[in-house]
């Protein structure tokens, strides 16, 4: 493992664009990083519909801290004010964004995401360039084109009623910010070396930092998933893997970036099929899977490096992983 570096993790917050409303990311770094050293870019979780920059798993930012990679943790606009080709803009604006981060012009970076954050990180391999260095699914959507997506028998069991969610949709355009303590990550919870800190309680707070988001516009994911909504919303811009498959496209594979999905085998919002399809259409060069035994959707997101639950085998798999392709470039 790296060591850690010897400054202490600080946090700032900067905007990165104005599209609609002012989109920020917050920068977990040290005055000791290298200026021209790898970024590391990561989306929240949310359905596309919720969640928070604050949420970041503690694992994540020890792995870039004893690395001395800065962290970025981006927002960007929900659905459904916002469509596809808005998500791909705020996801190139933060890609563009971290490649320059320090005054640079051509930083490596690492995209990441967590769940349907996953879905903004997929979009920036697809369409942009330079390419990313690589690519970290965490429990992720890498493709809304995949049939669990698209079939209403699977998720949910029983639909949400439009009188629940007829609010939510008539809200103006906005970034999420609503997030449950447990879950945001605070500079308290790492002893200055980066490891965990014992101590740590989470403060009593009811939301992240922002104008408090109603934590149950996270509805709209399981009312957009039982209307089979989502390509509608998305599928422009959303290429799916199949062309993987397809030996016309071998130039396009070969530019892929390495893709390390992280997974519970016991996920029942994002099935462990979607990430296995995808793993064989980009083959084993391209994608490695790191499965964690009987853990559901989520199941890291708030744990460290340090801790020994069989689920942080796979994360701590997947971070060898991630360093091997990185080493290999």
């Amino acid at each position: 493992m790296p060591k850690a570096t010897g400054a202490p993790l600080v946090k700032t917050t900067r905007a990165f664009a104005v599209h609609q409303v002012t989109l920020e990311c917050d920068i977990f770094s040290a005055s000791d990083y290298p200026k021209d050293g790898l970024v590391f870019l990561f989306f929240h979780s949310g359905g596309l519909v919720c969640g928070a920059r604050s949420v970041v798993p503690p694992w994540l930012v020890q792995t870039c801290y004893q690395r001395k990679w800065p962290l970025l943790s981006a927002s960007y606009r929900l659905l459904p004010q916002v469509d596809g080709p808005g998500l791909l803009q705020d996801a190139q604006a933060a890609y563009d964004f971290a490649r320059s981060l320090d005054g640079q012009t051509d930083r490596r970076v690492v995209v990441g995401g967590a769940s349907a954050g996953f879905f903004m990180a997929a979009l920036i391999a697809h369409h942009a360039k330079p390419k990313p260095a690589a690519l970290l699914s965490i429990t992720g959507i890498p493709s809304f084109r995949h049939p669990f997506f698209n079939s209403s028998t699977l998720i949910p069991p029983t639909p949400v009623k439009e009188e629940e969610v007829d609010p939510f949709i008539a809200e103006p355009v906005s970034i999420g910010n609503s997030a449950f303590p447990p879950a945001i990550f605070y500079l308290d919870c790492l002893l200055p070396s980066g490891s965990k800190n014992p101590t740590f309680e989470v403060p009593d707070e009811v939301l992240s930092p922002g104008v408090g988001q109603d934590p149950s516009r996270g509805m709209l994911y399981d009312y957009f998933l039982y209307d089979n909504a989502f390509l509608s919303m998305v599928g422009s811009v959303d290429l799916g893997f199949d062309w993987a498959r397809d030996e016309s496209q071998r130039s396009r594979l070969t530019a892929w970036p390495v893709t390390i999905f992280i997974q519970g085998d016991d996920d029942p919002d994002v099935s462990p099929s979607v990430c296995e399809d995808v793993v064989q259409a980009l083959g084993r060069e391209k994608a490695k899977l790191c499965l964690a035994k009987g853990r559901a959707h989520l199941f890291e997101k708030t744990s460290y490096v340090e801790d020994t639950d069989e689920g942080m085998d796979a994360v701590r798999h997947a971070i060898d992983e991630l360093d091997k392709s990185l080493a290999s470039v």
